[in-house]
């Protein structure tokens, strides 16, 4: 079909003329033709577009169509339809999802604005995210609830601010936006002020790390932790890493000073220590002085306690350099000891030649022996000795004495020695000393036969006897002792095979060999004893490394604790280098640290070593105790000054500040001695506890009155919100409750005192709002009581303008007028005869023009020039004045009444105006009440 064909054939609504299709659409049927009117809404020619849109009345089409809504005229219509203002639209329930597909925000905030529903407008007001559409329809729409749904959705400071300037329509939502600014503005400044808390937190932390320690350190930490813990919340990962940096510092800090205190406690204890070994060293001094006589087992007795001893002080020296005086008593104690050891060498060496010339007897034998052994006068000697001496001495009496005395009392003086011998030896059985027992049995054998008989048949049984337990004794010591022997020479063997580490294979090796030398010569022989030897050297081979690795270690060590020693005594030289005791005392316990970790040293050295390094700590401490005692004495000067600051008629906060400042002098000065350091910071923070006590009362004081305060503000809030004013006379009872409210404040700051300001400031807006809706209405009453006096006055300007000259009008009895209202009346009488009628009748335009300014009513086209001079007039009338819409119409009824002479026509014509405007305002003020008290 040809071209022509298609177009002669083809609906009209299809034709490629717009008119035509134009034409046609106004010929379909809505409901036959629907598919048609569907596709007809995409058409390319907006007249077309309209005319469809028009007969088909459903807003859902045009919204599925293809065609962007970029017809100003379609979209007016689609806004009609949607918004309920054209006849025709869907309902309601049809009308609201469609919301939902609208995504353009002029067509919502049109929607929102001229929708016919409260619903309507509120979902397209939903759908709305622009803050600048969102604070138009927060100013300007005419339903409450959409103007306060969309000044809720307001965030921003800028767009709180500006509702409060620009919602002139709605009281509450400028009070509500300028409510949640403050509340904005309260929470940054909480936020701002947690964050300055939180930063003189660390400031004050910092402090304490950087302060010199003090008793009370550990509680000051724990004092700002308890203060930190509830900012924590919401702080800045920076600021939570400062704290726990600082923390950690005072923490180590805290740990480093507990370890110093424990090094003290250790320290003492180690004092205690050292001198219960002195004390020690000296009862066994006193024990073996009180002997009769000295035996191997004493000595051994005696060279054990001394070993014992030794390896004790040589530990807690180690680790602890004692106090000089009880290094004196050791050292003398020592010389004591080492002084019965060496003297019993010495008769160990000349024991058995001393015993040969006890059996001999040779006495010039004696006599030499004993100069050999040169035992000490003051100590008990040994029964041989004591022996060889009782002999000497009585062979000096008895040459002194001369023949004659000896050979008078011979026998007798031989009995006694003999029975004094026996007793002897019974002793030396009794203390299994064999080898002096066994010379003594030799002895009094031999000098047996020189005995009278009688004491010979007297001694002879007890000496058979003691001989016996002798013989008993010897064969009881060889049977014990020749099976040790064996062991000792297995056992040595043994060690020389065996795989063991150096220092194991020493010890067993140094134990073996004092086993076998505490054997003496019990069950000796020359076999064992070379066997023993033998295998003793063979471990002593094996050993050769070790010790030399072991004496190396010792000379190493020498010489770091030479050095150590030689360090101390160069800072001892110049004292004043570091004048800190705290300081000093580190450096004491760590040179302590360090000499105990260079052990062992060589025995010969390591004893004057010792001294020298007690020496040097003893001096050191010295210096120590000297700087201790002067900032003990500088903090009793800071207690004098605390207890003369707590005497003092200071200001309770003033004098706290300064008691702050004297407890920072007190950490920088450092730490008194131990002895007194508790004792003086008992005294002076007992004296800081009672300045800050009374701080704290009055801080107490001052907040009871401050609570005191709110709770009167809270019951004049209680009061005056459960008053409600029923006349305009009622005003004073707002006013004594606003100097009430001026006495109270400024209250304090916190959350109840805002919050209280708040409903404050909204109870006395309300009854403001209230007693100015009341004087309004006394006004337009009292404006119905002027009409009979105004119209006696136009009745008296009808006479004067007539030509005849009326009374003056008298005041009413009724109502009483105010002083302003009878003033008006006296310069009406005379306005009535100096004031022209055009003058009166311009200025009667130009009030009406003024009430219908405050009415908020249009004005005339022909009164817009008087609209500039009123609003001029109340410009210049505001400047520097409060004038309130009371104060206007006041004014303006006083002006009314003053102004004259009116024509009855004139009057007649503008009376009613009048009335209607002030009732308008009466109204007007009313409702803005009654809104006010539903917001």
């Amino acid at each position: 079909m040809s071209g022509f064909l298609q177009r002669l054939f083809a609906p009209r609504w299809r034709h490629p003329d717009p008119r035509v299709r134009r034409t046609a659409v106004d010929r379909l049927d809505p409901e036959r033709d629907r598919d048609t009117l569907r596709q007809l809404l995409d058409d390319p020619d907006r007249d077309v577009r309209r005319a469809a849109m028009a007969r088909l009345d459903d807003p859902r089409l045009l919204l599925e169509g293809s065609t962007p809504l970029e017809d100003p005229e379609l979209r007016r219509q689609l806004i009609a339809l949607i918004s309920g203002q054209q006849s025709g639209a869907p309902s309601l329930e049809e009308r609201l999802p469609l919301i939902e597909r609208i995504d353009d925000p002029e067509l919502l905030e049109a929607l929102a604005y001229r929708g016919d529903n409260q619903q309507l407008r509120l979902a397209a007001l939903a759908h709305l995210k622009s803050e600048e559409r969102l604070i138009e329809q927060a100013c300007h729409n005419s339903i409450a609830a959409v103007r306060r749904a969309a000044a809720a959705r307001i965030d921003s400071d800028n767009g709180l601010e500006r509702l409060t300037r620009e919602s002139r329509r709605d009281r509450h939502v400028a009070r509500h936006a300028r409510e949640r600014l403050n509340e904005r503005r309260n929470r940054l400044r909480e936020r701002d002020e947690r964050h300055q808390r939180r930063e003189t937190l660390i400031e004050q932390l910092n402090q304490l790390v950087r302060a010199r320690w003090e008793p009370m350190y550990a509680a000051r930490l724990r004092h700002l932790q308890r203060e930190w813990s509830p900012l924590a919340e919401g702080a800045e990962e920076a600021q939570l890493q400062r704290f726990r940096d600082l923390e950690a510092r005072a923490g180590e800090r805290i740990e480093a000073e507990q370890t110093q205190h424990r090094a003290e406690q250790a320290r003492e204890q180690a004092e205690t220590e050292a001198r219960s070994i002195v004390d020690a060293l000296d009862e066994t001094l006193e024990r073996f002085a009180q002997l009769t006589a000295v035996t191997a087992q004493e000595v051994d007795w005696l060279r054990a306690q001394r070993q014992l001893h030794d390896e004790r002080w040589r530990e807690l020296t180690d680790r602890h350099s004692p106090e000089a005086d009880l290094q004196q008593r050791f050292e003398h104690s020592q010389r004591r000891y080492s002084e019965i050891i060496q003297a019993w060498q010495h008769y160990r060496d000349h024991a058995e030649a001393l015993d040969r010339a006890l059996a001999e007897p040779d006495h010039a034998t004696l006599t030499t022996l004993c100069e050999s052994i040169a035992w000490p006068a003051e100590l008990p000697s040994p029964a041989p000795l004591q022996e060889a001496r009782q002999r000497l001495a009585r062979e000096q009496e008895t040459v002194a004495a001369g023949p004659a005395q000896e050979e008078a009392d011979p026998p007798a003086r031989s009995d006694e020695r003999f029975a004094a011998d026996l007793d002897q030896l019974e002793h030396c059985l009794e203390q299994g000393d064999l080898n002096r027992a066994m010379r003594l049995h030799d002895s009094l054998q031999q000098r047996q036969q020189r005995l009278p008989a009688e004491e010979y048949r007297a001694h002879a049984a007890r000496l058979r006897q003691l001989g016996a337990r002798v013989l008993e004794l010897r064969d009881w010591r060889n049977f014990a002792a020749t099976p040790k022997r064996e062991q000792l020479c297995e056992a040595m063997e043994a060690l020389a095979d065996t795989e063991l580490d150096d220092r194991t294979r020493d010890q067993r090796h140094r134990r073996l060999v004092n086993e076998w030398k505490a054997l003496g010569s019990a069950a000796a022989t020359r076999e064992l004893a070379q066997r023993f030897r033998t295998a003793s050297d063979r471990v002593r081979e094996q050993l050769s490394d070790f010790h030399a690795a072991r004496d190396r270690l010792r000379q190493d060590n020498r010489a770091r604790r030479q050095t150590l020693c030689e360090q101390i005594e160069t800072l001892l030289e110049q004292p004043d280098a570091i004048s800190d005791p705290d300081e000093l005392r580190t450096i004491r316990d760590r040179a302590r640290e360090e000499w105990r970790q260079y052990t062992p040293v060589p025995r010969e050295e390591g004893e004057d070593l010792k001294r020298r390094f007690s020496k040097a700590m003893r001096t050191l401490q010295g210096v120590i105790d000297q700087q201790a005692r002067a900032i003990g004495d500088a903090k009793r000067e800071l207690i004098d000054q605390a207890r003369a600051l707590e005497q003092g008629d200071m200001k309770a906060g003033e004098r706290a500040e300064q008691a702050k400042t004297l407890q920072r002098r007190w950490r920088e000065l450092g730490r008194a001695p131990r002895g007194d350091e508790q004792a003086l910071w008992k005294e002076f923070r007992g004296i800081c506890d009672s300045i800050f006590a009374l701080r704290d009362e009055q801080r107490q004081q001052h907040r009871r009155q401050q609570d005191a305060r709110l709770d009167a503000m809270q019951s004049l809030i209680e009061r005056l919100d459960s008053w409600q004013p029923e006349r305009a006379e009622e005003r004073h009872v707002l006013e004594e409750a606003l100097e009430e409210a001026r006495q109270l404040t400024p209250l304090p700051t916190g959350n109840r005192a805002s919050g209280m300001q708040k409903r404050w400031n909204g109870i006395v807006r309300d009854r403001e709002t209230r007693l100015e809706m009341l004087e309004l209405q006394n006004l337009h009453t009292r404006w119905q009581q002027w009409a009979p006096l105004l119209q006696d006055h136009v009745d008296a300007d009808a006479q004067q303008l007539s030509g005849d000259a009326p009374e003056p009008i008298e005041l009413p009895a009724t109502p009483k007028l105010s002083v302003r209202a009878r003033q008006a009346h006296a310069d009406r009488n005379t306005a009535r005869t100096t004031t022209t009628a055009e003058h009166a009748e311009e200025w009667l335009a130009h009030l009406r023009v003024y009430l219908t300014v405050l009415a908020g009513a249009p004005v005339e086209p022909a009164d817009a020039s008087r609209r500039l001079d009123v609003q001029v007039a109340r410009l210049n009338d505001g400047m520097g004045s409060d004038l309130t819409l009371h104060d206007e119409l006041d004014q303006l009824q006083c002006q009314l009444l003053a102004n004259g002479p009116i024509s009855p026509a004139s009057w007649q014509h503008t009376a009613p105006r009048l009335e209607a405007l002030m009732e308008r305002i009466c109204h007007s003020a009313i409702r803005e009440a009654d809104e006010d008290e539903s917001g």
